[in-house]
């Protein structure tokens, strides 16, 4: 009996971590593993040109999917795929129109694994065509100094808005920004916020003395 134990727990720490070494192998060879899956994913379309989404279905495509098993889990807990549209829609008279799913469009939050199948293949849209509209650019400055002046460039920036509401946006704010610590010239960039699209998307203030 005592021989039996010792032949067991000879080098016991060694056979302990030759164990754990092999363990830690299995785990890598498993996720390294290239699987196929069928994945209910929610499409999120992305616009590209002049108009906003109002609507779009079937919100989950299924999509077949190639990829390391690790990867794979990663999308099915992300749960998203991103799909930009094309720039020029062409909608009926009630706004739709259908888009066909181009799977190498597809933006996955796991770029290694490939798309191998879409389904259903298109997706009916429901979109709004926006207007372009010159708009001046408002600072929402606090704590600027005497004798100092800020000017804006660009001053003026194009807004994309649905037509409907074109009256309703007579000028764009910059974020708001504390120069009280600011003294003497200089130059920052401010984005500007809007909800509706807007280029440039950020503007240069520079700041110098008035003379």
């Amino acid at each position: 009996m005592k021989r039996l134990l010792d032949v067991l727990f000879y080098r016991f720490h060694y056979k302990v971590l030759a164990f754990i070494f092999a363990i830690l192998l299995w785990l890598l060879a498993v996720n390294r593993e290239i699987s196929e899956v069928e994945l209910p994913l929610r499409i999120q379309p992305i616009p590209t040109g002049n108009y906003r989404i109002v609507d779009y279905y079937p919100k989950v495509v299924t999509i077949l999917l190639e990829g390391y098993r690790k990867d794979l889990l990663i999308l099915r807990e992300k749960g998203t795929v991103k799909f930009p549209l094309p720039p020029n829609l062409f909608p009926e008279v009630d706004g739709k129109v259908s888009v066909k799913i181009d799977r190498s469009k597809l933006i996955l939050p796991v770029q290694s694994v490939k798309v191998k199948r879409v389904s259903p293949q298109e997706i009916t849209v429901k979109i709004e065509k926006l207007i372009e509209k010159a708009v001046p650019v408002k600072l929402n400055v606090i704590g600027l100094r005497k004798g100092l002046k800020l000017d804006i460039s660009p001053n003026y920036v194009i807004v994309y808005l649905p037509e409907d509401e074109r009256n309703s946006v007579k000028y764009v704010e910059t974020e708001r920004v504390d120069l009280s610590s600011v003294k003497k010239n200089g130059e920052i960039y401010l984005r500007l916020d809007s909800k509706y699209k807007v280029e440039p998307k950020i503007v240069k203030v520079k700041i110098r003395e008035e003379k």
